[in-house]
């Protein structure tokens, strides 16, 4: 799993397009060779080649991609003490734009985030593409990195919940916010509604879908009869079914504790009588007709 965005930033790295503000203290022919004073620094500044090289007087072309601020500095400095009695090198980069990341999915404004010498994390880039878009999963986001996908805990960030990782961000990542679709749990059987009930950043607990869903049918419901089944997790595994028993205290107890998970389904029994009703109901037409039959035979 990638490093954690609260951990100390790696010293940054110049890159292809990247521009560079070089000062020579005392040496202003050096530092501004055509005398313009209306430049800003990005214009003025020296652009990194898209082979990672710039050019500086008295250094020549060099190698500036893949090194440190303080390289950089330092091979100036060098250089330059041939042609200047102990030479000021200052180095700064007043334009980063060669490391980036693309941020795609549910989120706003989805599109590149530039990374520069600051500490960027998941949560960061989120934010500067403008947040999460309403229909956004809350719990999952996946960081895809060298060809390899990992799931970030989204809620456990968001929430605070649980201990949580908020993944320190390289240049080529991919950020994804996959939508709701997979974040929910359906509710079936003898209830007031039936359907699909979206997770949140918070926990779910078997008490809150019922709940939901507009509790149990209090007429058909089978309260001592409430499960639900959970999908294995792995390929192979068999699927786990909960039996819970709202009828007893004990029961409901557990209900508020029990913590649900994406794709599960809970099913409300109905009662033996309700069943029997509905059997009645099914044959009774059934009954009529030849009792009908029967009377105009006879």
């Amino acid at each position: 799993m990638p490093a954690s965005a609260t951990g100390t930033p790696a010293e940054y790295l110049i890159g292809p397009g990247d521009v560079l503000q070089i000062v020579v203290w005392d040496h202003l022919e050096l530092t501004n060779p055509f005398g313009a004073v209306t430049r800003d620094p990005v214009s003025a500044g020296q652009l990194v080649g898209a082979d990672g090289k710039i050019f500086f007087p008295y250094v020549g072309v060099f190698q500036a991609g893949g090194q440190t601020i303080r390289q950089v500095r330092e091979r100036i400095t060098k250089d330059l003490a041939v042609v200047v009695k102990n030479p000021q090198v200052d180095v700064r980069v007043v334009a980063y734009r060669s490391s980036r990341v693309q941020v795609t999915g549910e989120v706003k404004n989805p599109g590149v985030v530039t990374l520069d010498d600051t500490t960027k994390g998941l949560l960061e880039a989120l934010n500067e593409r403008g947040g999460l878009n309403p229909g956004a999963s809350r719990r999952t986001t996946l960081l895809i990195r060298s060809g390899k996908s990992y799931e970030v805990d989204l809620a456990g960030l968001l929430s605070g919940n649980v201990p949580a990782i908020n993944p320190l961000l390289k240049a080529g990542d991919i950020v994804h916010v996959p939508d709701a679709n997979n974040d929910q749990v359906f509710v079936l059987g003898e209830l007031a509604r039936q359907g699909a009930v979206t997770m949140g950043q918070q926990e779910l607990t078997l008490t809150e879908a019922l709940t939901k869903s507009g509790g149990l049918d209090r007429v058909t419901a089978n309260d001592s009869g409430v499960l639900v089944f959970r999908r294995p997790k792995k390929l192979g595994e068999s699927a786990s079914i909960y039996a819970v028993d709202l009828s007893r205290p004990e029961g409901l107890l557990l209900a508020g504790e029990f913590t649900m998970e994406p794709r599960d389904v809970v099913y409300v029994k109905a009662t033996a009588f309700s069943q029997y009703n509905l059997v009645i109901g099914q044959l009774l037409p059934t009954i009529t007709a030849v009792y009908q039959v029967d009377a105009l035979t006879q």
